[in-house]
C-alpha cells in the first residue's frame, strides 16, 4: 500500500482532472506545465497506475483516475472547509465557549465581563448554564463545559483554577429574629433556629456544615433550596435564617442583618476553573485571560 503521498499531488491531480489537461491546470495552480506533468508521474508512480491517457491537446482519466477522483475531491474540499473554519477561530470570528456558574455568581459579578467578552468577540456562541459546584466539576471532566465558576474547596488535581472573588459564609435574619442582633451567638445556639440553605450537593454547604462539625455540631436546615437569591428572599419574609454569602446581598434596606457567630467561618473564594485533560481552545483562553484581568482591576 503506497505511503507518504504529498497532499500536494493531490491537488494537482484533481486540477488536471477538472481542467482536462496540464496546461490548464499548470495555469490554474500557477506553477509551470512540466512541474504538472512531473506531479503526475509522481503521483503515478506512488500508487502504480495509470491515471491520464494524452489525447492530443487533452488528457482522458482513467478508471482508475475517476475512482481516485471520487474520493479525493471531496476530501479536499473538507480540508479547504476545515482550514477556513481553524483560521476564523483563530482570528474568534467563529467558536463556542460552554460555561457555567450560580446564579448569584452570575448577577453579581458575571455579567459586566460576560458583555464585555461578547462586545469584543460578537461571533462566539457562548451557552451559560447554571450548576452546583459538584455538578460542574463532572461536566468539566467529561469535556461537557469549557470552564466553570465554582465554591472552594477544590480538591481535584484533574481541574486547574484560578481565583476570582474572596467570599464570606454568613447567617443572616429578618426583624423577627432580632434578638440575635448585635451580640455573639454560638453554634449551638445557632442550630436550634430554623435555618434555611443551599441543598446538601453544593459545595458552598459542604464547607460551612464541615466547619460546623469540626465543633460537633450538626446543622439540621428546615428548608433547603437550589439558589442564594431564595434564601435571602426567604430570610426577608422571616421564614427562618439564612446561610448566604456576605458579598451576595444587599443589606441597605435595613430588613436583614448579619448574624455575629462567635467563631465566624473561614474565607472561602469563587474560582474559575477548567480541567487540565482538555486541549485549550482559543476562545477558553481568551476567555481566561479576560477574567483573570477583569476581577485584577
Amino acid at each position: 500500500m503506497p505511503k507518504n503521498v504529498s497532499l500536494d499531488l493531490y491537488k494537482v491531480f484533481v486540477s488536471v482532472y477538472e481542467c482536462g489537461s496540464f496546461s490548464s491546470a499548470a495555469r490554474e495552480l500557477y506553477v509551470t506545465q512540466p512541474a504538472v506533468s512531473q506531479s503526475i508521474k509522481q503521483l503515478e508512480s506512488a500508487l502504480e497506475v495509470t491515471l491520464f491517457t494524452r489525447d492530443k491537446k487533452k488528457v482522458i482519466p482513467t478508471a482508475e483516475a475517476d475512482q481516485l477522483y471520487s474520493m479525493i475531491s471531496p476530501a479536499l474540499d473538507m480540508i479547504d472547509v476545515a482550514e477556513d473554519n481553524v483560521e476564523k477561530m483563530r482570528h474568534m470570528a467563529s467558536g463556542s465557549l460552554s460555561i457555567s456558574a450560580g446564579d448569584a455568581v452570575l448577577k453579581y459579578y458575571l455579567l459586566p465581563c460576560l458583555k464585555e467578552f461578547r462586545e469584543k468577540y460578537p461571533n462566539i456562541n457562548i451557552v451559560v448554564t447554571n450548576k452546583t459546584s459538584t455538578e460542574a466539576f463532572e461536566l468539566l471532566k467529561s469535556g461537557k463545559i469549557d470552564v466553570a465558576f465554582v465554591n472552594t474547596p477544590i480538591n481535584d488535581e484533574t481541574l486547574m483554577h484560578k481565583t476570582c472573588i474572596r467570599i464570606h459564609d454568613v447567617f443572616i435574619a429578618g426583624e423577627k429574629f432580632s434578638d440575635m442582633k448585635g451580640r455573639a451567638v454560638s453554634g449551638e445556639e445557632l442550630a436550634t433556629k430554623p435555618l434555611m440553605m443551599l441543598e446538601k450537593l453544593s459545595n458552598s454547604r459542604r464547607a460551612v456544615d464541615g466547619e460546623f462539625l469540626k465543633r460537633g455540631i450538626v446543622l439540621s436546615p428546615q428548608l433547603e433550596l437550589v439558589t442564594h437569591d431564595l434564601l435571602v428572599d426567604f430570610a426577608k419574609i422571616n421564614f427562618g435564617v439564612s446561610c448566604v454569602t456576605r458579598e451576595f446581598v444587599d443589606f441597605s434596606d435595613g430588613g436583614l442583618f448579619e448574624i455575629n457567630l462567635d467563631v465566624p467561618l473561614p474565607e472561602r473564594a469563587v474560582a474559575l476553573c477548567w480541567a487540565k485533560n482538555f486541549n485549550m481552545s482559543i476562545a477558553k483562553q481568551c476567555f481566561i485571560d479576560m477574567i483573570q484581568e477583569f476581577f485584577e482591576n
